[in-house]
């Protein structure tokens, strides 16, 4: 099993973000967004900073 890098949900309109860290390589529809549950402008998919990553190590999420 090849476990999948977290990724982010980024919405160009009003900036919501949302952080996915699949727990394994089986991905559900829960797993993407396609549009912002704010303003229902179209979600961009962006990988993760460094930062980002290794904070979600440190502290598991």
């Amino acid at each position: 099993m090849i476990k999948p890098k977290p990724f982010k949900f980024v919405c160009p309109k009003c900036a919501y973000s949302k952080t996915v860290r699949p727990k394994s390589d089986a991905l559900t529809p829960m797993d993407f967004m396609s549009t912002c549950p704010k303003c229902g402008e179209q979600m961009e998919r962006k990988e993760l900073d460094l930062i980002a990553k290794l904070i979600g190590d440190v502290f598991g999420r």
